[in-house]
């Protein structure tokens, strides 16, 4: 068998991959790249980046201002679900409004801005890629302490030494599972999305979000005229019913689009998964992007956290000095915090929106209200959901806000009939809201222990 020595071995040249081998380049790393030959056509995966994850990419040197391609994204426009009215005005969440966030995000059709990066990282000094090539087998090294990978690829075997093993091949990671890290999966449901006309796209420049109890469905630009919908397909749902029932939501010219570009092309499939490893790291491998976790797409935040992985790694290194285990525990905390408020926020919008509970449903009230009565508070919940402020605490603290919505709406629930059901769902929200906190307090406690080994 082939041997090699590198410092980095990066499995996977996806957007984590090529953003980690970027931070990494300019601290004198040989790295390797190991990314299996490009899959025929396109998949459904992440393609809206938010403002900090652009302003990572581009502080990386991956991305610039002619690099013409993707969309640009100036917030979310939310068409939230009432079953009295087929179509509702929807409510504006513009980064603009976001102290902190001087420019907007982008929207970039996934398999070109895997392409653009990992063309775009070839030419890094230090850094070389290995396209068709697998790793097969992560192993001990010989003083058991680390671990070696085998790489496989049209010319053989080699058994590559790393000081440091990067996990960056997305959801269903080889390289967690070869390592032995545990995580406890969840499937929440399918997305089934076409690429059609932007022209009579709802809110042109923003990303927009359709509710309804069948699933949430996104639009947005993805480039110059053509614009992505994805449609969420609940388990056991139908799919082809399931997507005529989210269309009657859509506005008549861009639903004749949407059924236009269906019936000439076949959907792009996907699946949506919560991933929660027990672990960021172990010994000298760190996992990387949705590697690391992932959630629920609603918050849209996937590519922003695997930039932000990769900057949050270059850091470690250079404040532990260049000592890879100190570095990775640096790292873990800091990625988990994130994931953390990215995790918990998903799970809570997500219930809101979708759930058929009392509470979820003046849950769902109370964010609207928040919402349109408080551009303070729109702005706080772009913060967290562009993951410029990634605090649980601030998210806590957000969703006090909201409940407290409640009481605004209460005349007109005691109108309706409702005082009991409403005084009961408060209740629920109440407690709710007290386990946020607790959360927090239990992450910081499991980060106390692994700061103490």
């Amino acid at each position: 068998m082939n041997e090699m020595d590198v410092d980095v071995l990066i499995a996977g040249g996806g957007v984590a991959g090529s953003a980690a081998a970027a931070a990494l380049s300019p601290l004198g790393l040989k790295i390797l790249i190991v990314e299996p030959k490009a899959s025929h056509g396109r998949r459904l995966a992440g393609e809206l980046i938010h403002p900090p994850g652009i302003d990572g990419l581009k502080q990386l040197g991956l991305l610039d201002e002619n690099s013409g391609i993707g969309s640009e994204i100036r917030g979310f426009s939310l068409f939230p679900y009432d079953p009295d009215q087929e179509h509702k005005e929807s409510v504006t969440l513009p980064y603009s409004e976001v102290e902190g966030l001087t420019h907007g995000g982008m929207a970039i059709e996934h398999q070109s801005l895997k392409e653009h990066l990992l063309e775009k990282v070839k030419t890094f000094p230090g850094v070389e890629v290995w396209m068709g090539g697998r790793v097969t087998r992560i192993e001990k090294t010989d003083d058991g302490q680390d671990y070696c990978t085998i790489v496989t690829s049209e010319t053989g075997s080699t058994r590559v030494s790393a000081r440091l093993i990067i996990g960056a091949d997305g959801p269903m990671s080889q390289v967690r599972k070869m390592t032995g890290i545990p995580h406890e999966t969840h499937r929440y449901s399918g997305m089934l999305g076409v690429e059609v006309d932007d022209t009579h796209l709802p809110t042109p420049g923003y990303g927009n979000i359709f509710l309804n109890p069948l699933g949430i469905s996104y639009a947005y630009s993805v480039s110059q005229g053509r614009a992505r919908v994805m449609f969420e397909i609940l388990r056991g749902d139908d799919s082809k019913e399931s997507i005529r029932e989210h269309l009657k939501f859509f506005p008549a010219p861009f639903r004749d689009d949407i059924e236009a570009a269906m019936a000439e092309d076949k959907p792009l499939a996907a699946a949506n998964y919560r991933i929660v490893p027990q672990s960021n790291v172990k010994a000298n491998i760190a996992l990387l992007g949705d590697a690391r976790g992932c959630c629920h797409p609603l918050t849209a935040s996937g590519i922003t956290t695997a930039v932000k992985d990769a900057l949050s790694l270059r850091d470690a290194l250079v404040a532990a000095n260049f000592d890879f285990h100190a570095a990775l525990r640096k790292y873990a905390i800091a990625a988990g915090r994130v994931q953390l408020t990215r995790r918990t926020l998903s799970e809570e919008l997500r219930e809101a929106f979708l759930s058929h509970t009392n509470e979820a449903k003046l849950l769902n009230e109370c964010i609207f209200s928040y919402w349109n009565n408080n551009p303070k508070g729109r702005a706080h919940s772009l913060a967290l959901l562009s993951t410029l402020d990634s605090s649980i605490l601030s998210m806590g603290a957000q969703f006090v806000l909201v409940v407290m919505q409640a009481f605004r709406l209460l005349p007109s629930q005691i109108r309706q009939g409702k005082l009991g059901s409403w005084s009961l769902s408060m209740l629920k929200l109440a407690f709710k809201s007290l386990s946020i906190p607790q959360t927090a307090v239990r992450h910081w406690l499991r980060e106390q222990h692994a700061m103490a080994k």
